[in-house]
């Protein structure tokens, strides 16, 4: 691992640097270390003083380096001028994009402030991992061999929370850890994604046990525990009282990298994470780890919707042909909750309304089953009847909850006027599926 450590020759400077050498060393990579030169103010005086400047720091990063060197690390220097925020991220460039290790506290805005500029400039731009350090000393002990690294990932789905989780992995080959995946979306939101207003916990549940999957399928060697977090607010605040709760040594956060413009309207959980966050943080933006596709999941859970028409059926074919062994096809049909027999609509005050509506459903449950093959292939084959009113949004709900690797749907692919007319579920699948789709054409098309 490569490592790229900041340093004003401060106290917490040099605690960052330790770090930083013991990384590089533990990963069998090397630290440089920088201290960049702010001249540009004094660019107008004499070139004794700036010559002198450069001496003096350039003295002190050799004496810095010396001493890291002793703790086993392969240490270069580099004595840049300019913005330290500009600078720093050259550095990290020019050497691919090497780990970005920073004290959290900046001196130019006075010792008051608990983040400084140059880390918020730094985090800006950064194209690589950045570790911000409010309090090195866990860290330095997990990397000696003497405790494990109590480590909070946010997760949230995105490829920023896949490259997260990857980075979480590389440090736990240097060390033992015991890592833990929060998730601190808006926990009404996602029980309405699933259709479980009314039952907020199923949702927290459905969502632990997909990302307990989705965790496990990615990277197998790194048991991981998931946390769904139940309140409200901020989702900087709800991770930093996480992170406090839970006693982590480092909260790893994913970037989206938004420009001012984005940041002022959809907000940076990262950049909010590291101003409030009481311990160490982690800074992964999304393209740093090259390898998130690893994340996409192979194909064993399909979830098929059909309407009992012969383009619906052939979807729920497609579907039975490529669920693998060992997989599962859960089967959906949507039906409306006042249907009666021959295509009438009633009220549960009906006199005959409840035995018509149960035979109706027991008729469209017998006809699902026939879809169905006698023997499974070693596969779960499961039949879901779903009671809603629009077929789209109870189809949606039932992704949402059972989490399937592919969806599988036929449509009779309408166009202009009569898709505008007659509407389209496949369309609105198209529109709010979040999970790769397959649509099924009828065959004469």
């Amino acid at each position: 691992m490569r490592v790229l450590c900041g340093t004003d020759f401060s106290e917490r400077s040099e605690a960052a640097g330790v770090l930083g050498a013991l990384l590089a060393q533990r990963s069998g990579g090397d630290l440089t270390l920088v201290h960049v030169l702010d001249t540009r103010s004094m660019a107008i005086g004499p070139a004794a003083v700036l010559e002198a400047l450069d001496q003096s720091a350039r003295e002190k990063l050799a004496q810095a380096a010396e001493r890291l060197r002793a703790l086993g690390a392969k240490v270069t220097v580099e004595l840049p001028a300019g913005w330290p925020d500009e600078a720093l991220l050259a550095e990290a460039k020019r050497l691919g994009n090497a780990l970005l290790v920073l004290p959290a506290i900046g001196r130019r805005d006075g010792a008051g402030v608990r983040l400084g500029k140059t880390c918020e400039r730094t985090l800006r731009g950064a194209e690589s991992p950045m570790l911000v350090l409010r309090d090195p000393a866990p860290l330095v002990a997990w990397l000696r061999g003497e405790r494990p690294l109590r480590m909070l990932i946010a997760y949230d789905f995105t490829p920023q929370a896949d490259a997260a989780v990857l980075f979480a992995e590389r440090l736990a080959e240097l060390g033992a850890c015991k890592p833990m995946a929060a998730y601190v979306d808006d926990p009404r939101r996602e029980a309405a994604r699933m259709g479980l207003l009314d039952e907020p916990g199923r949702s927290q549940e459905h969502l632990r046990e997909e990302i307990a999957r989705r965790l496990a399928r990615a990277v197998p060697a790194l048991p991981i525990d998931v946390v769904v977090s139940a309140h409200g607010g901020d989702p900087a605040a709800r991770l930093a009282h996480l992170a406090e709760r839970e006693q982590a040594d480092l909260v790893i956060v994913g970037s989206h990298q938004r420009g001012a413009i984005e940041r002022l309207f959809a907000g940076s959980v990262s950049l909010d994470l590291l101003r409030d966050a009481p311990t160490n943080v982690l800074v992964v933006p999304g393209g740093a780890t090259a390898a998130v596709s690893q994340l996409a999941p192979a194909v064993r859970r399909i979830l098929v919707a059909t309407d009992l028409s012969p383009v619906g059926n052939r979807a729920v074919a497609y579907a039975l042909a490529i669920a693998p062994p060992g997989g599962e096809v859960i089967v959906v049909h949507a039906v409306s909750p006042n249907l009666m027999r021959d295509g009438q609509y009633g009220r549960p005050s009906y006199p005959t309304f409840a035995a018509e509506h149960h035979a109706v459903l027991e008729e469209r449950r017998a006809e699902l089953a026939a879809l169905l093959p006698g023997d499974a292939g070693g596969r779960t084959l499961r039949v879901e009847l779903l009671e809603h009113d629009r077929t789209e949004r109870a189809i949606l709900e039932a992704i949402e909850r059972e989490a399937p690797d592919v969806v599988c749907v036929g449509t009779l692919g309408r166009t202009g006027a009569s898709a505008a007319l007659l509407g389209s579920t496949a369309q609105a699948l198209v529109r709010g599926c979040r999970r790769p789709l397959l649509l099924v054409q009828p065959q004469d098309r």
